[in-house]
């Protein structure tokens, strides 16, 4: 008996050792993330520590750390591009951060701030870290393309509740408990001409809004591009995500969403093109008979007048009054607060945070995360790596519209998903290709 039972214990043994080898890569730790930010609503914070209390914000802070020890104990060399645009920017925006920090500590700022202050360096330190992670852990396409397609069906779950909560009116978000985390804010669905405004786990639609635009653009690609899989799955984030952002009765997340399939229409094969004009003219109609009102709700919201637009244009003399204190490095990451005005555009608030040196390195950081997933595309002879590429760009210039409507360094969120997208290109462009021949899609 013992001689029957002695391959299966070595078998087993074999087993255990290949388990153990197996050890956590920066695609653990982003799907980690990405759930944290996800699933735990927004708001659910370890109280003693205040703003930097999120689960997904102390993952972030642990995964810089991580790199750090990883960039300081691993030797071997890999075969990178010279300059790595995403990373020269993202330390350049966090060097910017801090020298904003510095002028904070000499300016006299009410203890308030100066607490916030140092919140936000730590906050923004995570931020930086997840894109690190993203943008040197990654190292196999195989890897980017698992990590994508979590994102997708995070995003499809994420885009799923808010479509229930529009149709129920219910946010269910604030029936859920998880022990040792405390809710900053009171839960609840808003309307907006008598329509339901969905937030799924967000705090509010704007940043609701900027999760579905920035995920929608890589559902898009591996929906078309990744043939491998079986339909459903590959279409079921696509159809969600797109319903939830039609229903948002957002005006941003409306104008992104145009801009993402504008943007990607002409990266697709011309059958696709077709399907993609049809199916879009199908659902508009769908939406008109299905819920009556919302047709002229969308019309309204960009023919009438508006009272945020109005707050918006008038938070221009206020935010000038505060540049012109200290233009070139602000007052501090987060330490305009809104008990001093609520200027709902990110880029302005930067400005006044962390001066135009700060926003002249943010908008470095975006455009340079939006460009390079183009030009890097066409190094790429296989699919759907070579469809990753447009829709990297997309998910960037939607996020960056949607900055200059709210601010959105503010949501957790909102800032997540932007800041590992941008990893996400600078990892892109730095995998290895199979090949350099370019190929034409008909």
């Amino acid at each position: 008996m013992s001689n029957v039972g002695t391959p299966a214990l070595a078998r087993l043994a074999e087993l255990r050792g290949e388990l153990g080898r197996i050890r956590p890569d920066a695609t653990t730790v982003l799907t980690a993330y990405a759930v944290l930010l996800y699933v735990v609503p927004s708001d659910r914070r370890i109280a003693p520590l205040g703003g930097a209390g999120s689960l997904a914000s102390l993952l972030a802070t642990a995964a810089l750390l991580w790199w750090g020890w990883h960039q300081i104990n691993v030797a071997t060399p890999v075969l990178r591009p010279k300059i790595q645009w995403v990373r020269v920017g993202a330390f350049t925006f966090f060097g910017a951060c801090v020298a904003s920090y510095a002028v904070s500590a000499l300016t006299p700022l009410t203890a308030a701030d100066a607490s916030v202050a140092d919140l936000g360096l730590v906050r923004v330190a995570a931020l930086v870290g997840i894109l690190l992670v993203a943008n040197d852990g990654i190292t196999t396409e195989a890897r980017l393309l698992l990590l994508t397609r979590r994102l997708c069906w995070l995003g499809a779950a994420y885009a799923g509740l808010g479509i229930v909560q529009f149709f129920t009116g219910t946010s269910f978000v604030d029936t859920i408990q998880i022990p040792g985390l405390t809710a900053s804010v009171d839960a609840g669905i808003n309307a907006r001409n008598g329509f339901p405004r969905a937030v799924s786990t967000a705090l509010h639609p704007l940043e609701y809004s900027v999760v579905l635009t920035m995920i929608l653009p890589l559902a898009l690609a591996m929906a078309i591009h990744d043939k491998q899989r079986p339909a459903i799955p590959r279409w079921s984030p696509v159809v969600l995500i797109t319903m939830a952002s039609a229903l948002s009765v957002t005006r941003s997340a409306l104008l992104a969403t145009a801009a993402v399939f504008l943007v990607l229409l002409p990266s697709w094969p011309r059958a696709a093109r077709i399907a993609m004009i049809a199916a879009a003219a199908c659902g508009s109609l769908a939406l008109y008979l299905v819920v009556p009102g919302m047709a002229s709700t969308i019309l309204a919201m960009f023919t009438e007048h508006d009272t945020s637009v109005t707050s918006r244009t008038d938070s221009y003399g206020t935010a000038l009054s505060f540049i012109s204190i200290s233009p070139l490095f602000g007052r501090g990451f987060g330490t305009f607060t809104p008990a001093y005005r609520i200027v709902d555009n990110q880029y302005l608030l930067s400005t006044i945070e962390i001066g135009v040196v700060g926003l002249a390195s943010l908008l470095a950081l975006v455009l340079a995360a939006m460009i390079i997933p183009l030009k890097r595309r066409r190094s790429w002879n296989t699919q759907p790596m070579r469809g990753l590429g447009p829709a990297l760009f997309a998910s960037m210039l939607a996020g960056g519209m949607i900055l200059a409507f709210f601010d959105a360094f503010a949501f957790s969120q909102a800032c997540g998903t932007l800041f590992m997208v941008m990893g996400l290109c600078g990892c892109y462009c730095n995998i290895p290709s199979k090949g350099f021949e370019t190929i034409e899609e008909r």
